[in-house]
């Protein structure tokens, strides 16, 4: 036993040589199609963490490529099952998804006919992740858009900030509430190329909005770097005061990713050009890449980072899965090629989490189901299996997925399961193997 004390000491001090502000990236169970534009979201219920792609683009980036189809991805079992598709008249790309109060609230978007006309939606689908299926639509949008700035407050409003609507750019702010099935109008930003804008993303922390990038038009599209924050009042969340936070802020950025925890907002992936849904410039027709940027600004420590890595090559994204744990999901998206694909990945970073503390512990469950045991944690890490001698008897790294571990690859006996997210102190269990 003093063995085993003695392992769970060293481990303890390798947690002080943790790579602090760094993201990991690891490539997940990939989409059944190629798909991008497409509205991603998380959903978290007592059945488990789960995220879902609705619509998009895929193949080759044509109009007769825009689809309906929608998927839902397992985190435990690391696996992705067709669903329903979206009940609207033709496929659609530019929308957003949120997950409030236990059902899905995919709004706007655009239509691109064969004669390549589009037109902005007014739609709001509403899907119940419980059973798998969409209710009838929500009440319609004041103003059709796309393209727009999309985030939950409170857990209780969704705000949808400016974007294109048909033929223009607008400033509208259009809060809708869930519960009531109605839209309220919210302090428009200023009508000004600052702050009007499509394709930017942003997040809410706390009462303020924070959103980033996007195309304005003076006088022709053009990628931004403009970051702007809207004060949202906690007795009339209508009433929002919009500052630019900073206007020059490192490389225009258009259609990131967006989240945030705590006192951080950060946006992955995009583009430092502006383009089309074919991944062309507007006017010009040249390929955009990706620009494998992610963005990180502490609002606690006023700091901001910028980090660079080739599995973030990726752009067109129209959300982000926040699963907990320090780990969000991206899946689809536009990649160096200018194609569409279908690659997920978790893109984790522990810090941004709130198991940092030995008062509220990283979930760690061990179960013995037949001939496996089962390792279930919210968490990535590493799985070590000691007998009661201290030695090691399994080792390997734990992503997301449940990890199952034979039987018959330990010995009989009692074992101890430890595991190490190299953020808190180990957490061990004790199992016996029959």
């Amino acid at each position: 036993m003093k063995q085993i004390l003695l392992v769970l000491a060293l481990l303890t001090i390798s947690n002080l040589g943790y790579s602090q502000g760094n993201w990991s990236w690891t490539r997940v169970a990939d989409l059944p199609i190629t798909t991008s534009n497409n509205a991603f979201v998380e959903v978290i219920s007592d059945n488990g963490k789960f995220a879902y792609s609705f619509g998009g683009i895929s193949d080759s980036l044509t109009q007769s490529d825009i689809h309906q189809r929608v998927f839902k991805y397992s985190v435990s079992q690391d696996s992705w099952t067709e669903m329903p598709e979206i009940p609207d008249t033709s496929g659609k790309i530019a929308s957003a998804a949120s997950f409030v109060n236990d059902k899905i609230y995919l709004i706007g978007g655009y239509h691109v006919e064969s004669n390549g006309t589009e037109t902005s939606s007014n739609k709001i689908h509403i899907y119940d992740p419980s059973i798998d299926a969409f209710e009838a639509d929500g009440s319609s949008l004041p103003i059709p858009i796309d393209g727009h700035v999309q985030a939950v407050w409170r857990d209780s409003l969704i705000f949808v900030v400016t974007g294109w609507s048909n033929t223009e750019n607008v400033p509208d702010v259009q809060i809708y509430n869930p519960e009531l099935n109605s839209w309220m109008i919210g302090t428009p930003t200023p009508n000004l190329t600052d702050y009007k804008s499509f394709g930017a993303s942003g997040y809410i922390l706390g009462d303020t909005i924070f959103y980033y990038g996007g195309v304005i038009d003076n006088p022709i599209f053009e990628a931004t770097n403009t970051l702007r924050k809207g004060v949202i009042d906690e007795k009339d969340p209508t009433q929002i005061e919009w500052t630019v936070i900073s206007p020059s802020n490192g490389d225009p950025l258009y259609r990131a990713a967006c989240s945030g925890h705590n006192k951080v907002v950060f946006w992955l992936g995009g583009s430092k050009q502006a383009y089309n849904f074919n991944a062309l410039a507007y006017y010009t027709d040249e390929p955009v890449l990706p620009n494998n940027r992610t963005i990180n600004i502490d609002l606690e420590n006023n700091t901001q980072s910028n980090t660079f890595n080739t599995q973030n090559e990726v752009m067109d994204l129209r959300g982000i899965a926040k699963i907990g744990g320090g780990n969000w999901l991206i899946a689809g998206g536009i990649d160096s090629l200018q194609k569409a694909t279908n690659k997920t990945y978790l893109a984790h970073k522990p810090e941004l989490s709130d198991i940092n503390t030995l008062n509220n512990p990283p979930f760690f469950k061990v179960v013995l189901t037949g001939d496996y045991f089962k390792i279930m944690t919210e968490n990535i890490g590493e799985i070590i299996v000691y007998d009661i001698q201290g030695r090691t008897l399994f080792q390997s790294n734990k992503q997301l997925a449940d990890l199952k571990i034979p039987k018959s690859e330990l010995q009989q006996g009692i074992l101890l399961f430890v595991y190490d997210d190299k953020v808190n102190l180990p957490l061990n269990i004790k199992k016996v193997n029959p």
